[in-house]
Protein backbone atom coordinates (compact mmCIF):
# COMPACT_ATOMS: atom_id res chain seq x y z
CA UNK A 1 0.00 0.00 0.00
CA UNK A 2 1.18 3.53 -1.13
CA UNK A 3 1.57 5.83 1.30
CA UNK A 4 -0.45 9.63 1.66
CA UNK A 5 2.68 11.14 0.63
CA UNK A 6 3.88 8.60 -2.26
CA UNK A 7 0.26 9.40 -3.73
CA UNK A 8 0.82 12.57 -3.73
CA UNK A 9 4.07 12.22 -5.58
CA UNK A 10 3.08 9.74 -7.99
CA UNK A 11 0.04 12.07 -8.96
CA UNK A 12 2.44 15.15 -9.57
CA UNK A 13 4.86 13.07 -12.03
CA UNK A 14 1.68 12.16 -13.72
CA UNK A 15 0.81 15.82 -14.38
CA UNK A 16 4.63 16.70 -15.57
CA UNK A 17 4.14 14.27 -17.72
CA UNK A 18 1.31 15.04 -19.68
CA UNK A 19 2.21 19.14 -19.53
CA UNK A 20 5.46 17.99 -21.51
CA UNK A 21 3.52 15.66 -23.79
CA UNK A 22 1.11 19.01 -24.46
CA UNK A 23 4.42 21.48 -24.68
CA UNK A 24 5.58 19.22 -27.28
CA UNK A 25 2.45 18.95 -29.65
CA UNK A 26 2.11 23.07 -29.37
CA UNK A 27 5.72 23.20 -30.68
CA UNK A 28 5.00 21.00 -33.43
CA UNK A 29 2.08 22.69 -34.72
CA UNK A 30 3.66 26.01 -33.89
CA UNK A 31 6.90 24.73 -36.52
CA UNK A 32 4.25 23.35 -39.10
CA UNK A 33 2.54 26.90 -39.60
CA UNK A 34 5.62 28.90 -39.73
CA UNK A 35 7.38 26.96 -42.66
CA UNK A 36 5.45 28.55 -46.17
CA UNK A 37 4.11 26.43 -48.67
CA UNK A 38 6.80 25.50 -51.56
CA UNK A 39 5.45 27.62 -54.63
CA UNK A 40 4.22 25.47 -57.36
CA UNK A 41 5.57 25.23 -60.63
CA UNK A 42 3.14 27.18 -62.48
CA UNK A 43 3.64 30.00 -60.01
CA UNK A 44 7.21 30.16 -60.35
CA UNK A 45 7.00 29.75 -64.84
CA UNK A 46 4.42 32.99 -64.14
CA UNK A 47 6.80 35.03 -61.92
CA UNK A 48 9.96 34.39 -64.01
CA UNK A 49 10.74 37.62 -66.79
CA UNK A 50 9.96 37.35 -70.47
CA UNK A 51 13.24 37.56 -72.52
CA UNK A 52 12.77 39.63 -76.11
CA UNK A 53 15.87 39.51 -78.28
CA UNK A 54 16.57 42.32 -79.86
CA UNK A 55 19.53 44.01 -81.27
CA UNK A 56 21.81 46.07 -78.46
CA UNK A 57 24.71 48.15 -78.45
CA UNK A 58 26.53 46.85 -75.16
CA UNK A 59 28.32 50.38 -75.07
CA UNK A 60 25.04 52.29 -75.09
CA UNK A 61 21.87 50.18 -73.98
CA UNK A 62 20.33 51.40 -71.13
CA UNK A 63 19.06 48.68 -67.81
CA UNK A 64 15.46 48.51 -69.05
CA UNK A 65 16.46 47.19 -72.56
CA UNK A 66 19.08 44.78 -71.06
CA UNK A 67 16.52 43.39 -68.69
CA UNK A 68 14.46 42.25 -71.73
CA UNK A 69 17.78 40.72 -73.33
CA UNK A 70 17.29 38.42 -70.23
CA UNK A 71 20.40 39.89 -68.14
CA UNK A 72 19.85 39.73 -63.84
CA UNK A 73 20.03 43.03 -62.44
CA UNK A 74 23.67 42.78 -60.95
CA UNK A 75 24.88 41.77 -64.43
CA UNK A 76 23.55 45.00 -65.45
CA UNK A 77 25.06 46.94 -62.35
CA UNK A 78 28.35 45.82 -63.09
CA UNK A 79 27.88 46.46 -66.77
CA UNK A 80 27.19 50.21 -65.73
CA UNK A 81 29.74 50.54 -63.65
CA UNK A 82 32.62 48.98 -66.12
CA UNK A 83 30.94 51.71 -68.38
CA UNK A 84 30.79 54.85 -65.85
CA UNK A 85 35.07 54.06 -65.58
CA UNK A 86 35.43 54.26 -69.52
CA UNK A 87 35.04 51.10 -70.41
CA UNK A 88 34.13 50.04 -73.60
CA UNK A 89 33.45 46.80 -75.62
CA UNK A 90 35.09 47.13 -78.68
CA UNK A 91 34.07 43.82 -80.61
CA UNK A 92 30.84 41.54 -79.88
CA UNK A 93 33.58 38.66 -78.59
CA UNK A 94 34.06 41.27 -75.68
CA UNK A 95 30.77 41.23 -74.50
CA UNK A 96 31.59 37.34 -73.47
CA UNK A 97 33.91 38.75 -70.66
CA UNK A 98 30.73 39.99 -68.57
CA UNK A 99 30.45 38.51 -65.08
CA UNK A 100 27.98 35.89 -64.80
CA UNK A 101 27.06 35.75 -68.27
CA UNK A 102 26.96 31.92 -69.10
CA UNK A 103 28.30 30.23 -72.52
CA UNK A 104 24.76 29.37 -73.40
CA UNK A 105 23.29 33.14 -72.77
CA UNK A 106 25.74 34.99 -74.63
CA UNK A 107 25.99 32.47 -77.63
CA UNK A 108 22.10 33.76 -77.80
CA UNK A 109 22.52 37.11 -77.42
CA UNK A 110 26.16 37.74 -79.81
CA UNK A 111 23.46 37.61 -82.92
CA UNK A 112 21.98 40.68 -81.77
CA UNK A 113 25.46 42.52 -80.74
CA UNK A 114 26.11 45.87 -82.72
CA UNK A 115 28.31 47.98 -82.02
CA UNK A 116 28.53 51.64 -83.67
CA UNK A 117 32.25 52.16 -84.36
CA UNK A 118 31.88 55.43 -85.41
CA UNK A 119 30.88 56.58 -82.05
CA UNK A 120 33.73 54.67 -80.56
CA UNK A 121 36.68 56.56 -82.38
CA UNK A 122 34.82 59.43 -82.03
CA UNK A 123 35.20 58.96 -78.16
CA UNK A 124 38.57 57.47 -78.55
CA UNK A 125 39.88 60.59 -80.27
CA UNK A 126 38.17 62.78 -77.25
CA UNK A 127 39.45 60.74 -74.67
CA UNK A 128 43.26 60.57 -76.15
CA UNK A 129 43.03 64.59 -76.37
CA UNK A 130 41.72 64.84 -72.68
CA UNK A 131 44.51 62.37 -71.70
CA UNK A 132 47.14 64.85 -73.50
CA UNK A 133 46.24 67.80 -71.72
CA UNK A 134 45.78 65.85 -68.22
CA UNK A 135 49.78 64.61 -68.68
CA UNK A 136 50.68 67.51 -70.25
CA UNK A 137 49.74 70.08 -67.38
CA UNK A 138 49.74 66.97 -64.63
CA UNK A 139 53.25 67.78 -63.11
CA UNK A 140 52.62 71.78 -62.78
CA UNK A 141 48.82 70.58 -61.11
CA UNK A 142 50.30 67.70 -58.58
CA UNK A 143 52.92 71.00 -57.72
CA UNK A 144 50.48 73.68 -56.69
CA UNK A 145 47.94 70.90 -55.00
CA UNK A 146 51.05 69.75 -53.33
CA UNK A 147 52.29 72.97 -51.74
CA UNK A 148 48.29 74.27 -51.00
CA UNK A 149 48.08 71.19 -48.73
CA UNK A 150 50.94 71.41 -47.35
CA UNK A 151 50.80 75.28 -46.51
CA UNK A 152 46.66 74.51 -45.01
CA UNK A 153 48.12 72.11 -42.72
CA UNK A 154 51.63 74.41 -41.70
CA UNK A 155 53.95 72.20 -43.54
CA UNK A 156 56.57 73.52 -45.63
CA UNK A 157 58.10 71.89 -48.80
CA UNK A 158 61.48 70.52 -48.24
CA UNK A 159 64.22 71.71 -50.86
CA UNK A 160 67.61 72.71 -51.14
CA UNK A 161 67.99 76.16 -49.99
CA UNK A 162 70.72 78.70 -48.29
CA UNK A 163 69.15 80.53 -45.40
CA UNK A 164 71.13 83.70 -43.43
CA UNK A 165 70.56 82.84 -39.80
CA UNK A 166 70.33 86.25 -38.52
CA UNK A 167 68.09 87.29 -40.52
CA UNK A 168 65.82 84.11 -41.26
CA UNK A 169 62.06 83.24 -39.47
CA UNK A 170 61.03 79.63 -38.46
CA UNK A 171 58.78 79.40 -41.29
CA UNK A 172 61.53 79.56 -43.85
CA UNK A 173 64.13 77.64 -42.02
CA UNK A 174 61.72 74.84 -42.21
CA UNK A 175 62.09 74.83 -45.76
CA UNK A 176 65.33 72.75 -44.99
CA UNK A 177 65.64 68.71 -44.81
CA UNK A 178 65.50 68.15 -41.37
CA UNK A 179 64.42 71.16 -39.59
CA UNK A 180 60.69 70.70 -38.01
CA UNK A 181 58.89 73.44 -36.23
CA UNK A 182 60.32 73.14 -32.88
CA UNK A 183 63.93 72.88 -34.36
CA UNK A 184 63.03 75.91 -35.98
CA UNK A 185 61.83 77.73 -33.14
CA UNK A 186 64.91 76.83 -31.15
CA UNK A 187 67.50 77.92 -33.66
CA UNK A 188 65.90 81.47 -33.73
CA UNK A 189 65.35 81.63 -29.99
CA UNK A 190 68.84 81.00 -29.37
CA UNK A 191 69.74 83.71 -31.73
CA UNK A 192 68.11 86.32 -30.02
CA UNK A 193 70.12 85.05 -26.56
CA UNK A 194 73.24 85.11 -28.51
CA UNK A 195 72.48 88.90 -30.04
CA UNK A 196 73.28 86.59 -33.64
CA UNK A 197 74.91 84.08 -35.22
CA UNK A 198 78.41 84.71 -35.71
CA UNK A 199 79.42 81.48 -36.97
CA UNK A 200 77.18 78.74 -38.37
CA UNK A 201 78.23 75.83 -36.17
CA UNK A 202 76.92 77.66 -33.34
CA UNK A 203 73.57 75.93 -33.64
CA UNK A 204 75.26 72.67 -32.24
CA UNK A 205 74.82 74.51 -29.10
CA UNK A 206 71.39 74.77 -29.02
CA UNK A 207 70.36 72.68 -25.51
CA UNK A 208 68.59 69.24 -27.02
CA UNK A 209 69.06 69.02 -29.93
CA UNK A 210 71.91 66.90 -29.83
CA UNK A 211 70.17 64.41 -32.42
CA UNK A 212 69.44 66.87 -35.23
CA UNK A 213 71.16 66.07 -38.45
CA UNK A 214 73.48 69.09 -38.05
CA UNK A 215 76.19 67.49 -40.61
CA UNK A 216 72.68 68.05 -43.20
CA UNK A 217 71.66 71.25 -42.19
CA UNK A 218 74.49 72.99 -41.61
CA UNK A 219 75.55 73.17 -45.25
CA UNK A 220 71.97 75.27 -46.22
CA UNK A 221 73.52 78.10 -43.39
CA UNK A 222 75.03 81.38 -43.62
CA UNK A 223 75.57 83.74 -41.12
CA UNK A 224 76.18 87.62 -41.35
CA UNK A 225 78.13 88.84 -38.61
CA UNK A 226 77.82 92.60 -39.79
CA UNK A 227 73.92 92.09 -38.19
CA UNK A 228 75.17 90.59 -34.71
CA UNK A 229 74.00 93.13 -31.81
CA UNK A 230 77.06 93.39 -29.47
CA UNK A 231 76.72 94.38 -25.78
CA UNK A 232 78.59 97.46 -24.46
CA UNK A 233 80.55 96.18 -21.56
CA UNK A 234 80.71 100.13 -20.14
CA UNK A 235 77.32 100.98 -20.34
CA UNK A 236 75.23 97.53 -19.53
CA UNK A 237 73.99 96.50 -16.48
CA UNK A 238 74.49 92.85 -14.32
CA UNK A 239 71.76 90.82 -15.70
CA UNK A 240 72.64 92.11 -19.15
CA UNK A 241 75.69 90.64 -18.81
CA UNK A 242 74.34 87.66 -17.50
CA UNK A 243 71.69 86.96 -20.52
CA UNK A 244 73.81 86.13 -22.37
CA UNK A 245 74.10 82.79 -23.14
CA UNK A 246 78.58 82.12 -23.27
CA UNK A 247 78.45 84.04 -19.62
CA UNK A 248 77.38 82.56 -15.92
CA UNK A 249 76.13 85.10 -13.61
CA UNK A 250 79.02 85.39 -11.35
CA UNK A 251 80.97 85.79 -14.61
CA UNK A 252 78.93 88.81 -15.44
CA UNK A 253 79.28 90.07 -11.79
CA UNK A 254 82.76 89.84 -12.00
CA UNK A 255 82.78 92.00 -15.20
CA UNK A 256 80.88 94.77 -13.71
CA UNK A 257 82.74 94.73 -10.47
CA UNK A 258 86.22 94.58 -12.75
CA UNK A 259 84.67 97.90 -14.97
CA UNK A 260 84.08 99.95 -11.44
CA UNK A 261 87.11 99.46 -9.88
CA UNK A 262 89.15 100.43 -13.45
CA UNK A 263 86.12 102.75 -14.31
CA UNK A 264 86.34 101.65 -17.68
CA UNK A 265 87.54 98.84 -19.64
CA UNK A 266 89.24 100.13 -23.30
CA UNK A 267 89.74 96.46 -24.59
CA UNK A 268 88.62 92.45 -24.44
CA UNK A 269 92.37 91.79 -23.50
CA UNK A 270 91.77 93.45 -19.71
CA UNK A 271 89.36 90.90 -19.16
CA UNK A 272 92.16 88.41 -18.90
CA UNK A 273 93.06 89.52 -14.99
CA UNK A 274 89.46 88.45 -14.39
CA UNK A 275 90.18 85.06 -12.41
CA UNK A 276 86.46 83.52 -13.40
CA UNK A 277 87.08 84.12 -16.94
CA UNK A 278 89.41 82.19 -19.01
CA UNK A 279 90.92 82.15 -22.38
CA UNK A 280 88.20 80.04 -23.76
CA UNK A 281 85.30 82.26 -22.31
CA UNK A 282 87.29 85.57 -23.80
CA UNK A 283 87.93 83.85 -27.60
CA UNK A 284 84.15 83.31 -27.38
CA UNK A 285 83.07 86.62 -26.15
CA UNK A 286 85.44 88.83 -28.46
CA UNK A 287 82.67 89.06 -31.49
CA UNK A 288 79.84 89.84 -28.70
CA UNK A 289 81.60 92.60 -26.71
CA UNK A 290 82.56 96.19 -26.93
CA UNK A 291 84.46 98.93 -24.79
CA UNK A 292 83.19 102.44 -26.57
Amino acid sequence: MLTKRQWIGVGILVVMIVAVKVCLVMVDRVRQGSMPDEPSKDSVTESAPSICLHYFDPNTADSASLLQLGLRPWQIRNMMRYRAKGGRYHHPEDFQSLYGLTDSAYQRLVPYIRIDSSEWVHRRDSIRHLRWVRDSTKHVTDSLRYDSILRARHIHPKRDTMIELNTTDTADLQYIRGVGRYLATQIVRYREQLGGYVDVNQVREIPHTERAGWDTIIPHLTADTTLVRKIAVNHCSVNTLASHPYLRFEQAQAIYKYRRMQFQIHSIDELSAIPQLTQEDIARLRKYLIFD
